[in-house]
């Protein structure tokens, strides 16, 4: 999602500012910043920004959403226009959408359509595009969120330059005549084509789900029973299913396997108190509203097991379980892990060991993060690779959050580019 968002900037997708500065940039010396790059949000001093100290992150999420709910197209203060744009190529193994390709077929996000939404194309706009009877103020449903994803890319005239279907298998470190740089090298998974890119500066998009936490407990990748991600609760085959996680993606896994009529077994290693915390603090999200229920009618077909870690995966469906009650095996027909995932760091070993910081959101989405610096997110280990999306410093794991780090980032690309032109 980030790496569109980028890429919408790097091809020259500029915004302006209409009206007054909005009133939700509420620290009175931002407002001089904003008004001086009215015509050209990406000159703002960002760097002066930093110092209020205000982050232009945050400054960046408020003009996109000045207001919470979605008012129409007319109250955004932001307007684009189409300059030129840079030298830039965005290579992924998968379809635009990021993470959200892989999530279950029926999810409804976290957030309100409008907050998932790139700047430059607002998913009213595409809602209207699709001929969609939809409220921008509303949850979106996984498909329709995808298709407004995999639309950005033509919408935006970015097409030209993503490389879907390619892997990044190593970058490296290289010194060119305008300055440092770095080469990569790709691979493409439909017919192992080996490609070599050089490039001045790197966009670290890599999302927060790239590396599937493991178990590591014997059977976990040799047992058939045993699936290690969650779609729809027809692709599970048999009558008693345990799930094995306690964040959303397991909840999700769990509350709709229920509602389809399977017996449940809910493994989690956290205290039952742990887990209701999140069911309380998650009920404006239906599905939250829904486990809760199920919870309190206290039914045989949904068991909950806290404090409780598996062992092993058997044949025939066995699975050896550890808790304060002591060892247990149970039979089953089918598993789901659903234990969450960490952004992939490796092609950053070149460089040695980084500064990774802990954040975490109100949901349990857990990322290491990257330390950057404040005004334009460069990372402060590996100088030219700029992590964005919700792999920054101090971001708050915000899906508001996951454009708005790219308009500081491609606007010090821009200005170092332009340095190195003068030197």
């Amino acid at each position: 999602m980030a790496g569109l968002g980028a890429a919408s900037l790097l091809a020259g997708w500029r915004p302006r500012l209409v009206g007054p500065v909005p009133e939700s940039l509420s620290h009175p010396s931002l407002a001089p910043f904003v008004e001086a790059a009215r015509d050209d949000l990406m000159g703002m001093d960002m760097s002066g920004v930093a110092e209020i100290p205000v982050s232009p992150y945050d400054t960046f999420r408020l003009l996109h959403h000045p207001q919470r709910d979605y008012k129409g197209l007319d109250a955004y203060p932001m307007r684009w226009e189409k300059r030129a744009q840079m030298d830039w190529v965005l290579f992924t193994d998968g379809p635009p959408g990021g993470l959200w390709n892989d999530v279950p077929r029926n999810q409804l996000t976290l957030s309100p359509a409008h907050w998932m939404e790139l700047s430059a194309y607002p998913i009213a706009e595409f809602y209207a595009d699709e001929g969609l009877d939809r409220d921008p103020n509303e949850l979106i449903l996984k498909k329709d969120l995808v298709a407004y994803y995999h639309a950005v890319p033509e919408k935006l005239g970015l097409t030209s330059g993503i490389r879907e279907g390619w892997t990044i298998t190593s970058l490296e470190p290289r010194d060119f005549n305008n300055g440092p740089g770095f080469e990569l090298k790709a691979i493409r998974s439909c017919d192992g084509e080996i490609r070599t890119v050089t490039a001045d500066f790197i966009i670290y998009a890599v999302g927060p789900r790239t590396l599937k936490r493991r178990l590591d407990v014997p059977g976990e990748f040799d047992q058939s029973y045993v699936s290690r991600h969650y779609d729809h609760w027809d692709d599970y085959p048999g009558q008693r299913v345990m799930v094995v996680g306690g964040g959303r993606s397991a909840d999700w896994a769990a509350t709709e396997l229920h509602d389809a009529g399977r017996d449940l077994i809910y493994v989690m290693r956290q205290p039952q108190e742990r887990h209701m915390r999140l069911i309380e603090n998650s009920q404006h999200l239906p599905y939250y509203v829904r486990i809760k229920a199920i919870l309190g009618e206290k039914t045989r077909s949904f068991g909950t097991r806290y404090e409780t870690h598996v062992t092993s995966f058997g044949d025939a469906g066995r699975v050896c379980i550890n808790s304060s009650s002591g060892e247990e095996t149970i039979k089953v027909d089918h598993v789901i892990v659903e234990i969450g995932a960490q952004p992939d760091y490796g092609l950053l070993e070149p460089w040695g060991e980084l500064s990774l910081l802990e954040g975490r959101d109100a949901y349990r989405l857990q990322v290491r993060q990257l330390k950057v610096h404040p005004h334009n997110f460069e990372s402060i280990d590996v100088p030219g690779v700029y992590p964005t999306g919700y792999l920054a410093e101090n971001l708050g794991i915000s899906v508001l959050g996951m454009h708005a780090t790219c308009f500081p980032i491609v606007a010090d690309i821009e200005r170092k580019l332009a340095a190195r032109t003068r030197a």
